[in-house]
């Protein structure tokens, strides 16, 4: 009408394209192109969307619960320790941990060593008993007629092997079977106590030990004594420049240099053992190589060793956020950084302070987790701290993406052969990671995005939704749309007949924000997505 004002059309149509895809954002915060949750993707084909290479089954077992690369594929199955299959030796049922330096690959907490060059199987730990008279000392050697073989712990509850019973076996064999030069003795129980002590042979044969001139007061024992090869009570353990590392509840140790059966040799030379106590509190949650360094993790506080020899080695600490307790296998180093489970999140240390990498967590939390790395990707499965349900996520380090594969509980990841592998849950099936597709198999997979909603206080409607994609044969592909806080709906489903690449079109209703959904089974790349927008005024 004449005379009345003119409010000019301030609208428009607008495209607002997705061809970067991000990873999942838990919570609050997400931007275009990142997943409220996905299933069986992978950032392999970074920026399109795609999924995770396909698992084989790699071996069966009866109850695993440890499994180690080392040349030949280790397993700890029940009560038998298998080397490429072949069982080496006995150890108790439970969880283990296993380290190798040189050719000698170390079993804990059963304290025993299989050397993959010798094919034997024998006890870190070592103990035999003398009879009373049995027992003769000069000035520096120890020869004893008879003795007995100590396994398990006896009846004072000393560290053994295998067997947790307490049994002495009657043998024909030597002591030079037993123990070796160089490693060092603890002999108790003599009548003699001046030649009670811990020290180190030097050399053994038959059944007698020679030690260093003038180490014992010459005679007889009157009474029973006790020769034995001790080794620490150690919680965790690690392999550093030929070394077996590990700590007790107080304190750091090593053993000699390529020798994870010598414990206490203190000779000041640079192949001793090591030991030293720390006095922070609370117990040690992980310990791992990094670099030339070893690094005693606590949940809150970091022991760093530095040094190359027992005479220079030093320890610094640091109060930072470490390993949190259940989580000593997370620790992976991809690219000279370490990636670990924190209390707070998964971090990364790169030598200074760790810096968390798992915001996009949001408000959740989890632990009890086990990690591996292919050298780029950092797989890590553990438990949700609420739900207690178990999934296992992947963060492509060069990326900075995070995607969940599926809701698999890995009992323990192992790398053999540049490939990595993983023991399910139940520890009766391993698995090989990284697999070309196998025949007539099509992995599911979903990514659901995050809310869309534009930057705009006009009026808005939605013209249509367009994506882009390419199908490998036989593979499908459903587009589900939820508006607002309505209920999911289903656009459009495209199956692949062959490898092509499809534009798809959806036509969504009005809505303020909606999100989408994409799920399938088989190969499916999506390249991109668009979403097309009127705008009207201002409300």
């Amino acid at each position: 009408m004449k005379g009345l004002p003119y409010m000019p059309y301030e609208g428009g149509k607008y495209q607002q394209k997705i061809i970067q895809f991000g990873g999942i954002r838990y919570g609050r915060g997400g931007s275009d192109g990142e997943l409220a949750e996905s299933m069986n993707l992978s950032a392999r084909q970074y920026p399109a969307l795609s999924q995770r290479m396909e698992r084989a089954e790699a071996g069966s077992y009866a109850a695993a619960t440890a499994v180690f690369g080392k040349g030949k594929l280790c397993v700890v199955d029940g009560t038998k320790f298998l080397y490429d299959g072949v069982e080496k030796g006995t150890v108790t049922e439970g969880e283990k941990q296993i380290v190798s330096i040189n050719t000698k690959i170390v079993i804990w907490p059963d304290m025993v060593c299989y050397d993959s060059e010798a094919d034997e199987f024998s006890s870190l730990w070592k103990k035999v008993k003398v009879p009373a008279g049995k027992a003769t000392f000069t000035g520096n050697t120890l020869t004893v007629q008879e003795f007995t073989v100590v396994t398990g712990k006896d009846e004072e509850g000393e560290e053994g092997g295998a067997d947790p019973a307490a049994e002495e076996e009657e043998t024909t064999i030597k002591l030079e079977e037993l123990f070796k030069e160089n490693q060092a003795v603890e002999i108790a129980g003599a009548s003699i106590e001046a030649n009670n002590k811990e020290i180190v042979i030097r050399k053994v044969e038959g059944n007698t030990l020679t030690f260093y001139n003038d180490s014992f007061t010459a005679g007889d024992s009157s009474t029973e004594l006790t020769i034995e090869r001790r080794v620490p009570d150690l919680k965790i353990i690690c392999a550093s420049n030929n070394r077996v590392w590990g700590a007790d509840d107080t304190t750091i140790w090593a053993s000699a240099l390529g020798d994870p059966f010598t414990w206490y040799n203190y000779d000041g030379l640079s192949t001793d053992s090591y030991a030293v106590a720390v006095g922070t509190d609370g117990p040690f949650t992980g310990c791992v190589e990094y670099g030339s360094n070893v690094l005693f993790f606590k949940e809150d506080k970091l022991h760093k060793v530095i040094g190359t020899s027992p005479k220079d080695y030093a320890i610094y600490t640091y109060t930072i956020q470490g390993i949190q307790n259940g989580s000593m296998r997370s620790a992976q180093v991809i690219n000279e950084v370490l990636y670990y489970k924190g209390a707070e999140g998964v971090y990364a240390y790169n030598g200074g302070v760790p810096y968390l990498v798992s915001e996009n967590f949001g408000t959740r939390r989890y632990g009890s987790a086990s990690a591996a790395s292919d050298g780029q990707r950092y797989y890590i499965s553990m438990q949700d701290a609420e739900t207690k349900e178990w999934g296992l996520w992947t963060l492509d380090t060069l990326r900075n993406i995070w995607l969940k594969e599926d809701d698999t509980h890995v009992l323990e990841f192992a790398t053999l052969e540049g490939e990595l592998l993983f023991l399910s849950e139940d520890g009766k099936t391993l698995y090989k990671m990284g697999q070309p597709d196998q025949d007539g198999k099509r992995i599911k997979w979903s990514a659901t995005f995050y809310p869309m909603e534009e930057n705009t206080h006009s009026r808005k409607g939605y013209s249509r939704l367009l994506m882009r994609i390419e199908l490998a044969p036989g593979a499908w592909i459903k587009a589900e749309i939820k508006e607002d806080l309505g209920p999911w709906k289903t656009l459009s489903t495209v199956h692949g007949q062959r490898v092509r690449t499809a534009h798809v079109t959806f036509l969504p209703g009005r809505c303020d924000t909606f999100q989408i959904r994409l799920s399938g089974e088989g190969r499916c790349v999506v390249k991109s997505l668009v979403r097309e927008f009127d705008t009207g005024s201002e409300v």
